[in-house]
């Protein structure tokens, strides 16, 4: 009988709240971080032995051990739980087995996936479901990364990365988008797509997969899967089965009509900002339809829908300065948070501070980011945050890279400095007024982004 779980890498967004779960349902748990952090310390409060760095030691009792994808196979702990034959998961196999009972919903895509899973979250709880909730971000309405609810639905963030997102036995599910990503490990956008495609057929056939119908790469991948699978499209394009139309701003989000099934004169004032969050919040919307919810109790949550901590995370504002933290590290999504920015706050300056996120990445999509980091008005590099990354990467493409082409471009408006004084000096520069200040990345730029927006 499984009495004590220990989680390798506890300190990581996933693996903090499966930890979450795991304590709730009665079992002793602890974990090990090379680093503690706000996730752990909250653990700690409820419970969790936490272990700073890694030791053998730490393993010693447990039943169970889980690791995280970015725990290297050589890992002290992971090497003795294999050596005594303690069973060992993967974050996304463990993950496997606390849904394995419920019925599942996997929130998969390249972008938007936390945002939509909060979404689903918060209206499966508002629907009166009483779920269960693993996000790769803090959801705000519960201020954890983890929910936990005494209904049948669990609702997962279900990331592509080493097709992790196949260990997760789900009824439900959407998909967001698909794009180029994780080239660390896939070969191309055809190798992504027959991962996704992998995960869209292995959906219970009694159930459902809402998908981003305006996303054309994803749109032909489920063309030939419509009679094995339940697909609901959901865009604004005339073809999908659930259109979005009438979209319009309104105050800091957007007003929009969601027209299909289970739907009568459907409309929503979403209060968060950018138009890329209409696309999740319908199909977080339309998922939620097709589960039951009432539509009244559908529009009630996302009115009220209080956003995602380092989703355009507002976190301080004054007279003339807004400082903003944002999870962006693909392209992509620099370029449509920038954006919507510049639309929120029209005439003002956008100063961004961007941390890469390994160095595979911003060397696969070098000329993407030179491409998108000159929509700031001003740039402050940081060097690139590693993760996965071989050793020696840094050798071959580093922030200097970047910095170097950068100048060539923006003459003068990119900056390139990792101490945080330093960061902060070039900030309060008497140029620095009126303006937008966004940390941006998916490494640790969040904490340098709190500790300015505390001493503001």
């Amino acid at each position: 009988m499984m009495k004590k779980v220990h989680f390798i890498g506890v300190s990581g967004i996933g693996m903090s709240a499966a930890a979450e779960i795991t304590m709730a349902s009665g079992l002793q748990v602890s974990g090990s971080a090379l680093e503690e952090n706000e996730l752990t310390r909250r653990l700690e409060d409820q419970g969790l032995t936490f272990f700073h760095g890694h030791s053998a030691a730490h393993v010693q009792g447990s039943d169970v051990v889980v690791f995280s994808a970015a725990v290297p196979e050589n890992n002290v702990e992971v090497m003795l739980a294999r050596e005594r034959g303690i069973p060992l998961y993967l974050y996304s196999e463990y993950l496997g087995r606390l849904m394995k009972d419920k019925q599942g919903v996997a929130v998969a895509g390249t972008h938007g996936k936390t945002t939509a899973t909060a979404m689903l979250a918060v209206i499966a709880h508002v629907g009166g479901l009483s779920p269960t909730a693993v996000c790769g971000g803090v959801m705000s309405e519960f201020g954890s990364n983890a929910l936990i609810g005494t209904g049948d639905l669990f609702i997962a963030e279900a990331c592509e990365y080493n097709r992790s997102f196949l260990h997760l036995p789900k009824k439900f599910a959407i998909v967001t988008n698909i794009e180029p990503e994780h080239l660390d490990y896939y070969s191309g956008i055809e190798e992504i797509g027959e991962a996704f495609k992998t995960f869209i057929k292995s959906t219970d056939e009694c159930g459902f997969v809402c998908v981003n119908g305006d996303d054309t790469t994803l749109r032909e991948l489920v063309k030939p899967l419509d009679s094995r699978v339940r697909v609901l499209t959901v865009g604004h394009v005339k073809d999908n089965q659930y259109r979005v139309e009438s979209q319009v701003r309104e105050g800091k989000g957007y007003r929009f009509h969601i027209h299909g099934e289970g739907f009568h004169e459907f409309s929503v004032d979403l209060p968060i900002p950018g138009a890329f969050n209409v696309m999740n919040a319908s199909l977080a919307a339309v998922c939620a339809c097709n589960l039951g919810i009432d539509a009244e109790k559908i529009r009630d949550a996302l009115e009220h829908f209080k956003g995602t901590r380092r989703r355009l995370e507002l976190l301080t504002e004054t007279c003339d300065r807004l400082i903003y933290s944002d999870y962006a590290h693909h392209p992509t999504e620099i370029r449509v948070t920038l954006q919507a920015l510049r639309e929120e706050y029209p005439g003002r300056n956008i100063t961004l501070v961007f941390q890469p996120h390994q160095y595979s990445r911003t060397s696969h999509f070098f000329k993407e980011f030179i491409e998108v980091l000159q929509l700031a008005d001003r740039l402050v590099l940081t060097e690139v945050y590693r993760q996965r990354d071989r050793a020696g990467a840094e050798l071959s493409m580093n922030s200097s890279l970047l910095y170097k082409e950068l100048e060539s471009h923006m003459h003068g408006r990119v900056k390139l400095m990792d101490d945080r004084n330093n960061i902060f000096s070039f900030l309060q520069s008497e140029e620095a007024v009126n303006e937008v200040i966004v940390f941006m990345g998916a490494g640790d730029i969040d904490d340098v982004a709190r500790e300015y927006a505390s001493i503001r």
